[in-house]
């Protein structure tokens, strides 16, 4: 086989695994929706929590998270998205620090503060939703304006 043609076949060969791994990469991203609330909230032990919330039809439909820190903060923010689903915007605000606690269960005393980084990622997230709701009333497409 002459050198050209051991270049052409390498380049060749080098062009489909190329393509079937931008390929697989589309295929196994999922696919986001634009989020309706989200808040980022970073506490004073340096761990950060990001929620991002979904509602259809006056109630929150599915929750996306993701936490910068140790075990208890994952486990937190995990409770409050999962009890989160299923409730309205206002009844999301009742979900609190203890009841966090208690959704998670044991948690050391020094790592209380991860319940309460959750609950204030949960209600950041309903404001922004609160907040884009006065904005853009739903099918207005336009801001809310004094008339």
């Amino acid at each position: 086989m002459t050198l050209l043609a051991t270049f052409a076949l390498t380049v060749a060969l080098a062009l489909a695994i190329g393509l079937a791994a931008v390929a697989l990469a589309r295929r196994t991203r999922p696919c986001h929706r634009r989020a309706d609330g989200e808040a980022a909230i970073t506490g004073t032990c340096g761990d950060t929590m990001t929620l991002r919330l979904t509602v259809h039809d006056g109630r929150i439909d599915g929750t996306t998270f993701k936490t910068k820190g140790c075990a208890y903060s994952f486990s937190c923010l995990q409770a409050a998205a999962d009890a989160a689903e299923g409730r309205t915007p206002l009844q999301v605000l009742d979900i609190d620090a203890d009841f966090i606690t208690r959704k998670v269960g044991h948690i050391p005393r020094d790592h209380r503060h991860c319940a309460t980084l959750a609950a204030q990622a949960l209600h950041s997230a309903v404001d922004c939703y609160m907040q884009r709701q006065l904005s853009c009333p739903a099918g207005s497409g336009e801001p809310a304006g004094l008339t």
